[in-house]
């Protein structure tokens, strides 16, 4: 009945680890001979809320004094501090981003407080879990329960590649066959038809196509980027990456401010890369080797560009990683100095490939490429160059001979490939955080796509790894060393929220967007905060109440069902889902249904279907040999040797 809980204003209580430097702020602003007050939190929409908030707690001498407003994404060179210090602007010009900061900041509170209180209340049920809600986790979650389902769901369908290889007195190279935009058989009997007439026959080069292309350098690291290539190289967690790098920050110096989403540096800062060029190279000559000192300039704008620097520059190595550093501290430092040492090093130039050959009509297309100036990858390697930012995709090397047009070509070998359409990739948190930093695909209105391709995304550079720990923490996920997979409770949250009409609005990114963009226009001067406070407080409201219409609605199972073989509670293990009564004292029940059967993952809800006795949905399976196939699962007692056993049941049986 207490909700929802919408005070007129919110209050702020210091934190009690933090009272005493609060009382050193104090003092300080308190102090006779101070005149002026000068904000210097960070450049952006947070770094003001900080700072008057703050300046809204401690007791600020009357009259307040003239205060100002220090505003610089630049390295901070002595330079950069003086230049700013002679620009310094009103600190009122900047009223429009505390609006928009304080408006998301009782915003959040308000729909996390309530509708986490009201998910609670309503859907625990027997089960007495807790349930936690909020505009950036809740969002996140989604993403992984909706990927859960998809796989689910997915059918792989079989389909076949035509190969052939060819030859003449130039050499032999493989081809694949195309029609248009086609270059895969749905019908074996027409890939089959093709192969018979192609086979041992003779054909002709149609054409080749040769064509120099460049590669830039990657762009310097944001934390997502080092997060999602830590995951993925290192199977390094979010958390455990921005732990490393803040590490390397405060403790060992070497590494800049971690907590950035920008990938520049400031047109301010070039001579303070040139300086960190030069100590380390000392320090690692092999890798700044190719370095040109001509792209340590502003007119290098993949590098230095004021016009894509937000609140902070981006994550650059400050010096040599000192003695005594760990082993992942030494590999996450290794992974930011490459790439700023690639940053500055030349582009990488190849000769790019396509030939199209023509056998009774039937053609074949052949991909190549050729490396003509290795660039910025001898600062990794060929092989091991992480890819670029580049539009352009880099084909798959291949040493093809000189061909030219009209040139023979024998049939030397044609075969059938079978493959199996794919589903869409488990989420790692290297795949989660790049869908977290731009979900645009997810929404389906234009200008909350746009939103969503700028700077806006599920949470912030600062806040994406807590969401994944929250998420684990609350068990709605659960993490399997580089994969992350939503959990029953999870599955159960999104489902409820779904079939509100209004809550379930936080389930999705689109929610999300439409708020960033309202405050967007409070932080441009544009937007009017008081009215989206009225909205949000509306929303709030709309929210709890269709929580209090369903109540006494179904809660989540308490339990996962009986045991078929004695009668027991089923339980959840590591490996499986066994009986209660597994004990020999309790009769040494055996029964167990393993969580995952052929690479198949086995969720709860799967769980209790089999134990009603219902035959599951088609299932993707993968067998020990690596053979795919589908077929669905039941729940069946062996007479013989008087265990139950879950085994398939094909789909063209069932």
């Amino acid at each position: 009945e207490s909700l929802p809980i919408l005070p007129a204003s919110l209050k702020y209580k210091p934190i009690s680890r933090s009272e005493k430097q609060l009382a050193v702020i104090q003092r300080q602003i308190q102090r006779e001979d101070v005149g002026k007050i000068v904000i210097a939190t960070d450049a952006g929409r947070e770094g003001e809320v900080i700072a008057r908030t703050i300046l809204g707690t401690v007791e600020v001498r009357s009259p307040r004094g003239e205060m100002y407003r220090f505003w610089t994404s630049q390295a901070l060179t002595e330079q950069v501090v003086r230049e700013t210090l002679q620009n310094l602007k009103p600190a009122s010009e900047y009223d429009r981003l505390w609006n928009a900061g304080q408006s998301r900041q009782i915003a959040d509170w308000l729909v996390g407080m309530n509708l986490s209180r009201a998910a609670t209340l309503n859907l625990r049920g027997a089960s007495r879990n807790v349930f936690s809600a909020g505009r950036g986790q809740t969002a996140a979650l989604a993403l992984l329960v909706e990927r859960k389902r998809e796989r689910d769901d997915f059918i792989p369908k079989p389909y076949w590649l035509l190969r052939a290889n060819f030859s003449n007195e130039k050499g032999a190279w493989w081809g694949t066959w195309f029609k248009g935009e086609d270059d895969r058989f749905q019908e074996k009997g027409a890939a089959e038809a093709i192969l018979s007439r192609v086979a041992n026959e003779k054909g002709k080069v149609r054409s080749v196509k040769r064509e120099k292309k460049k590669l830039p350098p990657p762009l310097l690291y944001s934390l997502t980027d080092l997060q999602r290539e830590a995951n993925s190289k290192l199977g390094l967690s979010a958390k455990d990456t921005l732990d490393i790098a803040q590490a390397l920050y405060e403790e060992k110096k070497c590494l800049s401010y971690p907590r950035t989403d920008s990938r520049v540096l400031g047109s301010q800062n070039v001579d303070l890369a040139r300086k960190i060029v030069a100590k380390l190279a000392k320090a690692s000559p092999e890798i700044f080797a190719g370095v040109q000192q001509n792209r340590i300039s502003t007119t290098n704008k993949r590098v230095f560009n004021d016009a894509k620097l937000t609140d902070h520059h981006a994550l650059i190595p400050l010096a040599p990683l000192p003695q005594g550093a760990t082993r992942e501290q030494a590999q996450v430092y290794d992974l930011v100095l490459k790439r700023f040492a690639a940053a500055f090093h030349p582009d990488y130039e190849y000769e790019a490939t396509l030939i199209v050959t023509d056998v009774l009509g039937e053609t074949f297309r052949t991909k190549g490429s050729r490396p003509l100036v290795p660039g910025w990858k001898t600062v990794y390697g060929l092989k091991e160059a992480p890819q670029s930012a580049s539009p352009e995709e880099e084909p798959e090397e291949e040493n093809l001979p000189l061909l030219e047009r009209g040139d023979t070509a024998e049939v030397e070998e044609a075969r059938l490939e079978e493959k199996m359409t794919q589903p869409p990739p488990e989420y790692s948190e290297a795949l989660l955080l790049k869908d977290m930093t731009n979900p645009s695909r997810y929404v389906t209105e234009e200008e909350l796509q746009r939103i969503f391709k700028g700077d806006i995304g599920l949470g912030t550079q600062a806040t994406r790894a807590q969401i994944i720990e929250t998420l684990l923490l609350r068990k709605y996920i659960v993490r399997e060393k580089k994969k992350l997979y939503p959990t029953e409770k999870g599955c159960f949250l999104i489902d409820r929220l779904r079939r509100f009409e209004r809550a379930r609005a936080i389930a999705t990114p689109e929610e999300t967007a439409r708020w960033e963009m309202e405050l967007e226009k409070i932080a441009l001067g544009e937007g009017d905060p008081e009215a989206f406070m009225r909205g949000i407080r509306e929303f709030v409201q709309n929210g709890v109440e269709e929580f209090k219409m369903r109540e006494g609605g179904q809660g989540m199972p308490a339990t996962l069902g009986k045991c078929p073989a004695c009668g027991g509670e089923i339980i959840e293990g590591k490996k499986g889902f066994g009986c209660s009564n597994w004990r020999e004292k309790d009769g040494g029940c055996r029964f167990v249904v393993w969580k995952e059967i052929d690479g198949q993952k086995i969720w709860p809800v799967t769980l209790r279907a089999l134990l009603a006795g219902k035959t599951t949905p088609p299932m993707h399976f993968r067998s020990k040999d690596g053979r795919e196939f589908t077929a669905e699962l039941k729940l069946e007692r062996d007479e013989t040797e008087r265990v139950w056993v879950t085994r398939f049941v094909p789909v063209e049986q069932a």
